[in-house]
């Protein structure tokens, strides 16, 4: 798709301004607060792009001069925290999970997290003209987004919506998680005979609003997951094995499946269908690839000064930035990394760094190059980004375990040591990854609008920055409240109230079944047969039009109930309100001309719900860590727990009307 700017190339509007570098911190350090719980909470993240562009065009508009190109920049750089938190927090909570961190250290992840932003910033670099100017690549997201901005340079487009779903989701999170005057799940598990049957649902309007976002075509696919893991799997699998005990609460004997079974089973259906997915999408990547290079060298054989709107930050400082980085990377790697630890002489410390090293370099530019490909193609927030996860750990993995093959059967502390390096590896990867498929994204938007790509790629430094200095902490706050994947800092904890962090989960899994050969194979297996089966089904309905999601599916078998079935929830509301809406317009002509607008006001509404409640759990974790405490805040009585249900049900009805009078009837 080829879009004429918006601005002209010639035009010198006000970009870079003072004004600009303060709201784009604020506005980073909120997105990636409420990232950095959503990543570890589902493994999914929404993109942050439309919620920052609506936030700065409503806070531009309290000054008397602001433009379309501020606003650009701004949303540029919050959004950057969005991409930053899925780096961080898709894979070094992996570290909690192995037991080698018994919790996050602020300065190893701070440099982490920021090396892999800078690397990924740099990667987009080269690859911005080759992509943006592709025109098989459509850029569902960024043209939305560049859409959204030009409405706002009109002063048409209201925050309403936004800031009212902001309020009920903060309010709604702060009665559940912190007062306990709602629930915020609700499970139903019953013994019969050897079998454990039950049902159980989220609450959650973060969730809900997640799921409205995302759509029904992936939440269908969650619950088609949910349904086979849970309501198929859990009772075969407690028949087979008799884990039916006396005196065992039929709620915990779920979770001790979940944990045991269920969820190797989930690994085993991601790791299939992420693989899947990106081979599906291997060859039309390098196909476009090549065609692109060949019309940029053409293109840079005519030595024509590049006009204002092709400006990126000069070649040879994005080389030295790579090769400063890659300096800091090597230096952080033999702090971390030591040979001893893995059971190896002390000759093989340098050698195996800067083979870690050159591993960052080489395949992270070509996972950043496959992830902006898939921005263009799909848009960020439905990219493969686990695919990206799955793909570097298990070729680090197996890299190590040759490596470390000569030194026959490691012991429990080598076996740590050498999966702590995989993880920080992979880590930095996919956080040059994800910065790199939010980066593309953001320069072609500001390719449509007319923008100074190198002033975006300086403002894609400033978000990434900003997000790496908050979001260790936010995950620390986190983990002492809730717990992540099964590991709790203290005992006694709600484990219904766990993060899940399925990508860390996913990573960390794959590292150790690798290299101790210790993996449930069985239940793994069971998992590749369910991905296998779903890719055979899928495409036989692709031809009829009927598609879902395989990867989705299994992420579904994975997640706890608590979070797949409100995603699932979100997105019926999502297909009810929105089908009710096209159906009105069929009929009536003239109302199809509003249909964009309506439907813009339902993804403010659940944007706002994401955002209130993602940040008020957020807020509530301060205390609740400082304390060790999660129910520091609550005022309600143990009786009340059916009461707090019941609540938590009329709620999530009363949020679907919500959705169906602000899309259906232009109400909010």
């Amino acid at each position: 798709m080829n879009h004429e700017p918006f601005v002209a190339a010639e035009t010198r509007l006000p970009e870079l301004t003072f004004k600009v570098i303060v709201i784009s911190i604020l506005l980073a350090l909120l997105l990636a607060a409420s990232n950095a719980y959503l990543a570890l909470k589902i493994g999914i993240l929404t993109s942050a792009s439309i919620p920052a562009a609506i936030l700065s065009m409503g806070i531009l508009r309290f000054f008397k001069r602001s433009n379309i190109l501020e606003n650009n920049l701004i949303q540029t750089a919050a959004s950057a925290g969005e991409a930053i938190a899925g780096g961080v927090v898709y894979t070094i909570p992996a570290l909690i999970i192995i037991r080698y961190w018994d919790h996050f250290d602020y300065l190893q992840t701070l440099a982490i997290a920021l090396l892999g932003g800078m690397l990924g910033v740099m990667f987009s670099i080269p690859l911005r003209h080759i992509l943006v100017t592709d025109k098989r690549l459509g850029f569902p997201e960024g043209t939305a987004i560049a859409e959204v901005l030009k409405v706002g340079a009109d002063r048409t487009l209201g925050l309403k919506q936004l800031i009212l779903g902001g309020i009920a989701g903060g309010l709604l999170e702060a009665c559940q998680t912190g007062f306990k005057i709602v629930a915020n799940n609700l499970q139903f598990w019953f013994i019969s005979g050897r079998e454990l049957f039950g049902f159980g649902t989220g609450l959650s309007a973060t969730l809900i609003g997640a799921g409205y976002l995302i759509g029904f075509n992936i939440g269908l696919s969650l619950f088609v997951g949910a349904i086979v893991g849970w309501f198929i799997l859990v009772p075969v699998l407690t028949s087979i094995s008799h884990a039916v005990h006396s005196g065992t609460q039929a709620s915990q004997l779920a979770m001790n499946i979940w944990d045991a079974k269920i969820r190797y089973v989930g690994i085993g259906a991601m790791l299939t269908s992420g693989i899947w997915t990106l081979s599906t999408l291997v060859k039309p990547f390098v196909n476009s690839m090549k065609v692109s290079v060949a019309a940029f060298k053409e293109r840079r054989r005519g030595n024509v000064l590049l006009p204002r709107t092709e400006q990126d930050l000069p070649m040879p400082l994005v080389f030295a930035g790579v090769i400063f980085f890659a300096v800091i990377l090597t230096l952080i790697f033999n702090w971390q990394i030591n040979s001893a630890a893995l059971g190896l002489s002390n000759l093989w410390q340098w050698p195996l760094i800067l083979s870690c090293v050159l591993y960052v370099l080489i395949f992270g530019f070509i996972f950043s190059a496959i992830c902006g490909y898939f921005s263009g193609m799909v848009g960020v927030t439905a990219s493969p980004g686990s695919a990206i996860v799955i793909a570097g750990v298990l070729l680090a993995a197996l890299f190590l375990r040759f490596v470390l093959s000569a030194h026959g059967v490691l012991t429990h502390r080598e076996l740590q040591a050498a999966e702590a390096v995989i993880i920080m590896v992979v880590a930095v990867i996919t956080g040059s990854a994800c910065i790199a498929n939010d980066n593309i994204q953001d320069l072609k938007v500001g390719y449509i609008l007319g923008a100074t790509p190198w002033k975006q790629q300086v403002m894609l430094m400033v978000g990434a920055i900003v997000a790496a200095l908050v979001i260790p902490p936010i995950m620390e706050a986190l983990f002492n409240v809730y717990g992540i994947a099964g590991v709790f800092p203290r005992p006694g904890m709600d484990h219904s109230q766990m993060l899940s962090a399925p990508p860390a989960a996913l990573l960390a899994a794959i590292a150790q079944g690798v290299l101790s050969y210790q993996l449930p194979w069985n239940m793994i297996f069971i998992g590749v047969g369910i991905s296998v089966l779903s890719i055979i089904v899928h495409r036989l309905l692709q031809p009829k039009g009927w598609t879902f999601s395989v990867l989705g599916v299994a992420m579904g078998i994975y997640f706890p109930l608590s979070t797949t079935t409100p995603l699932f929830i979100g997105a019926l509301f999502s297909l009810i309100a929105k089908g009710t809406l096209n159906r009105r317009a069929a009929k009536s002509p003239e109302g199809a001309m509003d249909v964009p607008g309506r439907i813009q006001k339902g993804v403010l509404l659940a944007c706002g719900l994401v955002a209130g409640a993602a940040l008020m759990d957020v807020l509530l974790a301060i205390p609740m860590s400082i304390t060790h405490n999660p129910d520091i805040l609550n005022i309600m009585p143990k009786t009340w727990t059916h009461g707090a249900e019941g609540l938590g049900v009329i709620i999530t009805l009363l949020m679907g009307v919500w959705f169906y009078k602000t899309v259906c009837e232009g109400k909010s």
